[in-house]
């Protein structure tokens, strides 16, 4: 995540806060990450991408869908995917792995899931078309409110053409949303100074 993520963008060390798999206690571990989630006010946004088996963060298949943070065991394919994080050695690959559950991540005020590359097609279709199903964790978000999948040509393909239609059809109303959000990176804040209000622009 630092090297990926958080050294590219102006985030202060403080508000990082990832589950800690060196941890004495894996299960006081889970516990408190979903403490510090509810303490924070919930999750804003919650970004992911989508494995080729359906399953968001690492919910593999089988997760129930009421999950919370936890220790998940990984499958086959999720340990081969990851790999290329370890010289492509999957000896070297971790067999579990810390995870919010998929009811931690429903909770989020808004969802974003990426997706690129034919080898998820399957995937997206059986996340966005196909019936809800704790076989595919990602169909879970059918039933959230606020999310939106941002997926290439490749990872689209095996969607019904009426269904790619559809969601085209939407982009000049969610332009026009888009267009009326003022930038966080221009949104006025409160910052308290010598116990003074002051207004500031980020």
């Amino acid at each position: 995540m630092f090297e990926n993520l958080f050294s590219h963008i102006d985030i202060d060390p403080l508000n990082i806060d990832i589950p800690n798999g060196q941890a004495p206690s894996l299960l006081d571990e889970c516990n408190r990450y979903e403490e510090a989630i509810r303490n924070a006010g919930g999750i804003d946004l919650f970004v992911s991408g989508i494995g080729s088996d359906g399953h968001l963060a690492f919910n593999e298949p089988g997760s129930s869908l009421n999950s919370r943070t936890r220790v998940q065991a990984l499958n086959n394919e999720t340990i081969l995917a990851n790999s290329r994080f370890f010289q492509n050695d999957c000896s070297q690959v971790p067999i579990k792995a810390i995870t919010v559950g998929v009811g931690t991540l429903m909770e989020a005020k808004e969802i974003l899931v990426l997706a690129s590359g034919s080898h998820k097609a399957l995937a997206v279709h059986k996340a966005v078309e196909k019936g809800i199903s704790h076989m595919c964790t990602a169909s879970a978000l059918q039933s959230h409110n606020n999310c939106i999948w941002l997926v290439d040509e490749e990872a689209s393909q095996e969607l019904k053409v009426k269904t790619v239609n559809f969601y085209r059809s939407q982009l000049p109303e969610y332009h026009k949303i888009l267009s009326n959000i003022t930038p966080l990176h221009q949104q006025p804040c409160n910052i308290t100074n010598n116990n003074n209000n002051k207004n500031c622009l980020n």
